[in-house]
């Protein structure tokens, strides 16, 4: 292997920052260049001298027995070098950085360019979960490991579609380092390594004891956190002990805590009676209100005494409504989160060629929070198209927001609640045959997660009796309109409940998830094979197989109906999973090495059995000792969702083109014009679903011309197909306009599908409602540019300093929907994705006789599609980009002793809010939740004392 001043610059830069590595990572992240150079010794240097001399032979067979977790190869040797890039950020530099979870370490990265839903994403699917997009493509293309072992997925769909790893429940006090490797990684891992790998590292020995206290909070107010661990381990004989606990709890942060989503410009609904006219002047457009009697004296103690009786801003509709500019306000931005978190690693040396291990994490969290009184609300949308009338002949839709006062206990008590338990847990052995070069591993694993959701709903026939007592007796139903008459007391309406009322007709819905997998995994692995020119070839081979599940039952009370306004989707399975791997790393000569690996997975669900083969060739090429030349080749894959296989009916709404009609109508001519409406449609699963499947490609380089100074820069390039998705309708609908035109065989199976797919109403003619499966269909492209700078400057009387910057900037990123359909530009299509097209972050760190450190943190995310773009398109009038947003973090720390250091951390320090975005101006929460947050200035003090010898 590489060594002299590439290897040495390499290793520097490894120590002050968060490296993209060409070459396997050892668990220890506080190595010094000094051992880093070390541990990279050349490989046939090794090779031809053998280990050291004085090295004894219990030493070297104990040391056989170490387990090292080595991102990106099933060789675990820190000797072997791969042809991907590997970028590693380690626990000191996650401290430094001031990250406070998982999630927002992965999601700084410059390559979580896509936007994700999370806590800002008030009424979102999984708000109580947290998820990182690589390169813009869905969460579902990132595999996440521990240690190198997968984790089993969370229980609830992702925007209600895909499954996903919720990264919101791993703990920090026991992570050593974070790998992310970027690409196609299937033929090492399997399924999922699409976009990349994530493989979060834990501390692998301890010699003592470590206790982390930290406390902080934001400027303008909520979402103070405070944190305690406790990490120990001690070697006790032949048994080694390692094990760690963490608290952590997080107050809220609503939107009436932040000046830009505490107040709507102009009067939100609280109550108002929406009048469409009579059936003489009825345009389907409102034409004013039905005023209230009291102008709302009544009601103006509403959300803090700021409701009041209002005009609306448009100018043509008569009379006024209750309204407020705080309503929005009691919304959640971020959860009310508690959780607390344990593990345990136990290692035990029966013999020289004999170890067993176990390892086990467990990580208990609630978290809570609401979408705001604009989902907690009351309107006829159970009554015949939505609407009343009243004795005047008036058509009617009365609508109700219920405040705070109402709610009580400031909006406390709509709180939802979600109970999260995830434990990954694994026994087994590893060692040597005899003192030959061969060494295996073998071990069991479960992994879980159990979640429930508490949420407080109105009951259907609570709330309409309630308010139907407001509406009256039906006084029948008006022939013209089909609507029902009623005569409303109107002053009952404009009443405030009390809380003791409104919580007689709410009632806590839970729902319920859990996942599971298990898997049993065999390895041996020889890293002196043969000898070759450039040093030892090494082999490893697997073999290993499991099941896993997914269970989402449906509440009996939305299914039936009872629970007002709310739908949901269920369902479950399970499937069995078996694959055999190998990974052959060849040195040809000093300046030539090959990796190859190729894997096949088998899955067997009751509907039929999938099976896909994927390799990787990967080449590095070293024309002298300061340059790295890199390149790999890879085919990756996705087994369909557990949700795409297993969902039960799913209901929604989409807007259709009707071909048929059009061609009937008009004879084809402004079909997207005059033929475009809206309709139901019901998604089902498919069980012969087949893998999603992907190829990927990369080219880069190392380069140190100096010492301690290094340059990395990889091209990326993923190409998805088949990817898994429901039925476009477009494509149904053409496809069934040709076979009832008779331009396609009306008897074949396609036309036969097509046809009884697409209900029509038998008297207009028009589409009633689309059946829609989930089937392989759709194609992605993406290319991207990742590249780092670091330099480690001379120390000085006054410190050492050290200087990084990464940068990741989109070069492409196409979709196509379906064969023969248009190719999407996501950059520049704000319709489809509302990704960063770059990302570039830097660190600036300092350090004086290991008694001051302090890092400054930057990070900018380029510009990103307006509201209006978003929602119209990049070609409406408006659409535009919001600046780039740059947030800065720094910290600073004091050890008055090597075993205590004293930290003052602030993130945001500049207090930056999203970028100005004049289009959402009237649109809560007035910035794009997926891509922004609004927390503001963080300030937190934080502790870290050790007692004992050290951690690695």
């Amino acid at each position: 292997m590489l060594k002299s001043r590439l290897t040495v610059a390499v290793m520097a830069a490894l120590a002050i920052g968060c490296a993209p590595s060409a070459w396997a990572n050892t668990t220890d992240a506080t190595a010094t260049p000094a051992q880093g150079a070390s541990i990279q010794q050349d490989a046939s240097a090794q090779q031809s001298s053998g280990p050291q001399q004085d090295e004894s032979d219990a030493a070297k067979k104990a040391k056989r027995l170490d387990t090292v977790t080595v991102s990106g190869t099933l060789i675990n040797n820190a000797q072997i070098q791969t042809a991907a890039p590997i970028y590693t950020i380690s626990a000191q530099e996650i401290k430094a950085r001031g990250f406070n979870s998982v999630a927002e370490v992965l999601q700084s990265s410059v390559m979580a360019t896509g936007s994700v839903q999370g806590a800002s994403y008030s009424g979102g699917f999984t708000q109580g979960a947290q998820t990182v997009s690589l390169y813009g493509l869905n969460p579902e293309y990132t595999l996440t490991l521990i240690d190198g072992k997968p984790i089993t997925q969370f229980g609830q769909l992702y925007n209600g579609q895909s499954n996903f790893t919720n990264i919101s429940n791993i703990p920090l006090a026991m992570i050593d380092h974070i790998d992310v490797l970027p690409g196609g990684a299937s033929s090492i891992y399997g399924s999922q390594a699409i976009a990349g790998v994530v493989n979060i590292v834990t501390k692998q020995h301890m010699d003592g004891a470590e206790v982390l206290v930290r406390a902080g909070g934001y400027d303008g107010g909520g979402g103070s956190s405070q944190r305690m661990s406790l990490t120990f381990g001690h070697q006790f004989g032949k048994l080694d002990v390692l094990g760690g606990i963490e608290f952590d709890n997080q107050s809220p942060i609503w939107a009436y805590q932040r000046s830009l989503t505490a107040t709507n410009p102009t009067p939100v609904t609280v109550a108002r009676v929406l009048n469409y006219g009579t059936i003489d002047t009825y345009n389907g457009l409102v034409q004013g209100y039905i005023s209230p009697p009291d102008n709302c004296s009544a009601m103006s103690g509403l959300f803090n005494g700021t409701t009041y009786d209002t005009h609306s801003t448009i100018a043509t509709r008569t009379g006024t409504f209750c309204g407020s500019k705080n309503v929005y306000g009691y919304t959640t931005l971020q959860n009310q989160s508690r959780s607390y978190d344990g593990i345990l690693k136990l290692k035990y040396d029966l013999n020289d060629y004999v170890r067993f291990y176990s390892d086990a994490l467990v990580d208990a969290q609630q978290q809570k929070w609401t979408p705001g009184s604009s989902f907690n609300w009351w309107g006829p949308i159970d009554y015949p198209q939505g609407l009343i009338e009243d004795t005047n002949g008036n058509i009617l839709y009365p609508e109700r927001v219920f405040g705070p006062e109402e709610v009580g206990n400031n909006y406390y008590n709509q709180l939802g609640r979600q109970y999260d338990l995830m434990y990954q847990a694994d026994v087994g052995a590893n060692g040597s045959f005899g003192d030959s070069n061969w060494l295996w591993d073998i071990y069991f694993l479960r992994s879980g997660d159990r979640t429930s959701v508490s949420q407080p709903e109105r009951m259907a026939a609570a709330v309409d009796s309630y308010f139907g007592n407001i509406l009256g007796p039906s006084l029948g139903q008006d022939p013209n309109t089909g609507l029902n008459v009623y005569n409303p007391n109107w002053q009952a309406f404009y009443t405030p409940l009390t809380p003791a009322q409104l919580a007689g007709f709410m009632q806590n819905i839970s729902s319920y998830s859990n996942t599971w997998l298990n898997n049993t995994h065999a390895q041996v692995t020889n890293d002196k094979l043969f000898s070759l020119p450039g040093g030892d070839a090494a082999l490893a081979v697997l073999v290993e197989g499991g099941s896993q599940a997914w269970y989402e039952p449906v509440n009996p009370l939305i299914a039936n109906g009872d629970v007002w306004g709310l739908t949901g989707t269920s369902g479950g399975g399970t499937r069995n999973h078996y694959a055999s791997a190998f990974e052959l790393n060849m040195p040809f000569w000093k300046m030539l090495t090959l990796d190859l690996s190729g894997r096949y997975d088998h899955y067997s669900t009751s509907g039929g059995d999938n099976g896909k083969f994927t390799y990787k060739a990967g080449l590095e090429f070293r024309p002298f000792d300061t340059l790295l030349l890199r390149g790999n080749y890879s085919t990756a894959f996705l087994a369909p969702d557990m949700s795409a296989l297993y969902l039960g009916p799913s209901g929604s709404y989409q807007y259709i083109t009707d071909y048929y009609l059009c061609q009937t109508q008009s004879g084809g001519k402004n079909c997207t014009q005059n033929f475009y409406y809206e309709t139901a449609g019901t998604t089902y699963a498919n069980p012969k679903l087949k893998p999603t499947t992907a190829k990927s490609w990369s080219v880069g380089f190392v380069w140190a011309p100096i010492d301690n100074m290094s340059f990395t820069a990889d091209y990326l390039h993923i190409n998805i197909s088949n990817e898994v998705a429901p039925q476009p309708a477009d494509m149904l609908m053409r496809e069934n306009a040709q076979c009832l035109l008779g331009q396609l065989p009306a008897n074949s199976p396609d036309c036969q599908a097509a046809v009884s797919q697409v209900q029509r109403n038998p008297l207009t003619g028009e589409v009633e409602n689309l059946t829609q499966y989930y089937i392989n269909v759709s194609n992605e492209t993406t290319e991207s540019v990742t590249a780092q700078a670091k330099y480690l400057f001379p120390a000085t009387y006054v410190g050492q300093f050290s200087l990084q910057f990464d940068w990741n900037d989109m070069l492409k990123h196409d979709y196509q929907v379906y064969a023969g359909s248009p190719t999407i530009n996501q950059l520049t299509n704000p319709l489809y994705s509302q990704e960063f097209k770059s990302i570039v972050s830097g660190a600036l760190s300092w350090s004086l006789h290991d008694t001051w450190a302090s890092t400054l943190y930057w990070h900018r995310n380029g510009p990103s599609p307006n509201y209006t773009g978003t929602i119209n398109g990049p070609d409406y009038p408006g659409a535009a980009k919001v600046a780039p947003w740059i947030t800065w973090n720094w910290s600073f720390t004091y050890s008055p002793t090597k075993n205590l250091d004293l930290s003052l951390l602030t993130n945001n320090i500049t207090n930056k809010m999203p970028p100005k975005d004049g289009s959402y101006a009237t649109t809560f929460p007035y910035f794009n939740t997926l891509n922004y947050n609004v927390y503001g200035r963080e300030v937190m003090l934080q502790m870290n004392l050790r007692f004992g010898g050290h951690t690695d």
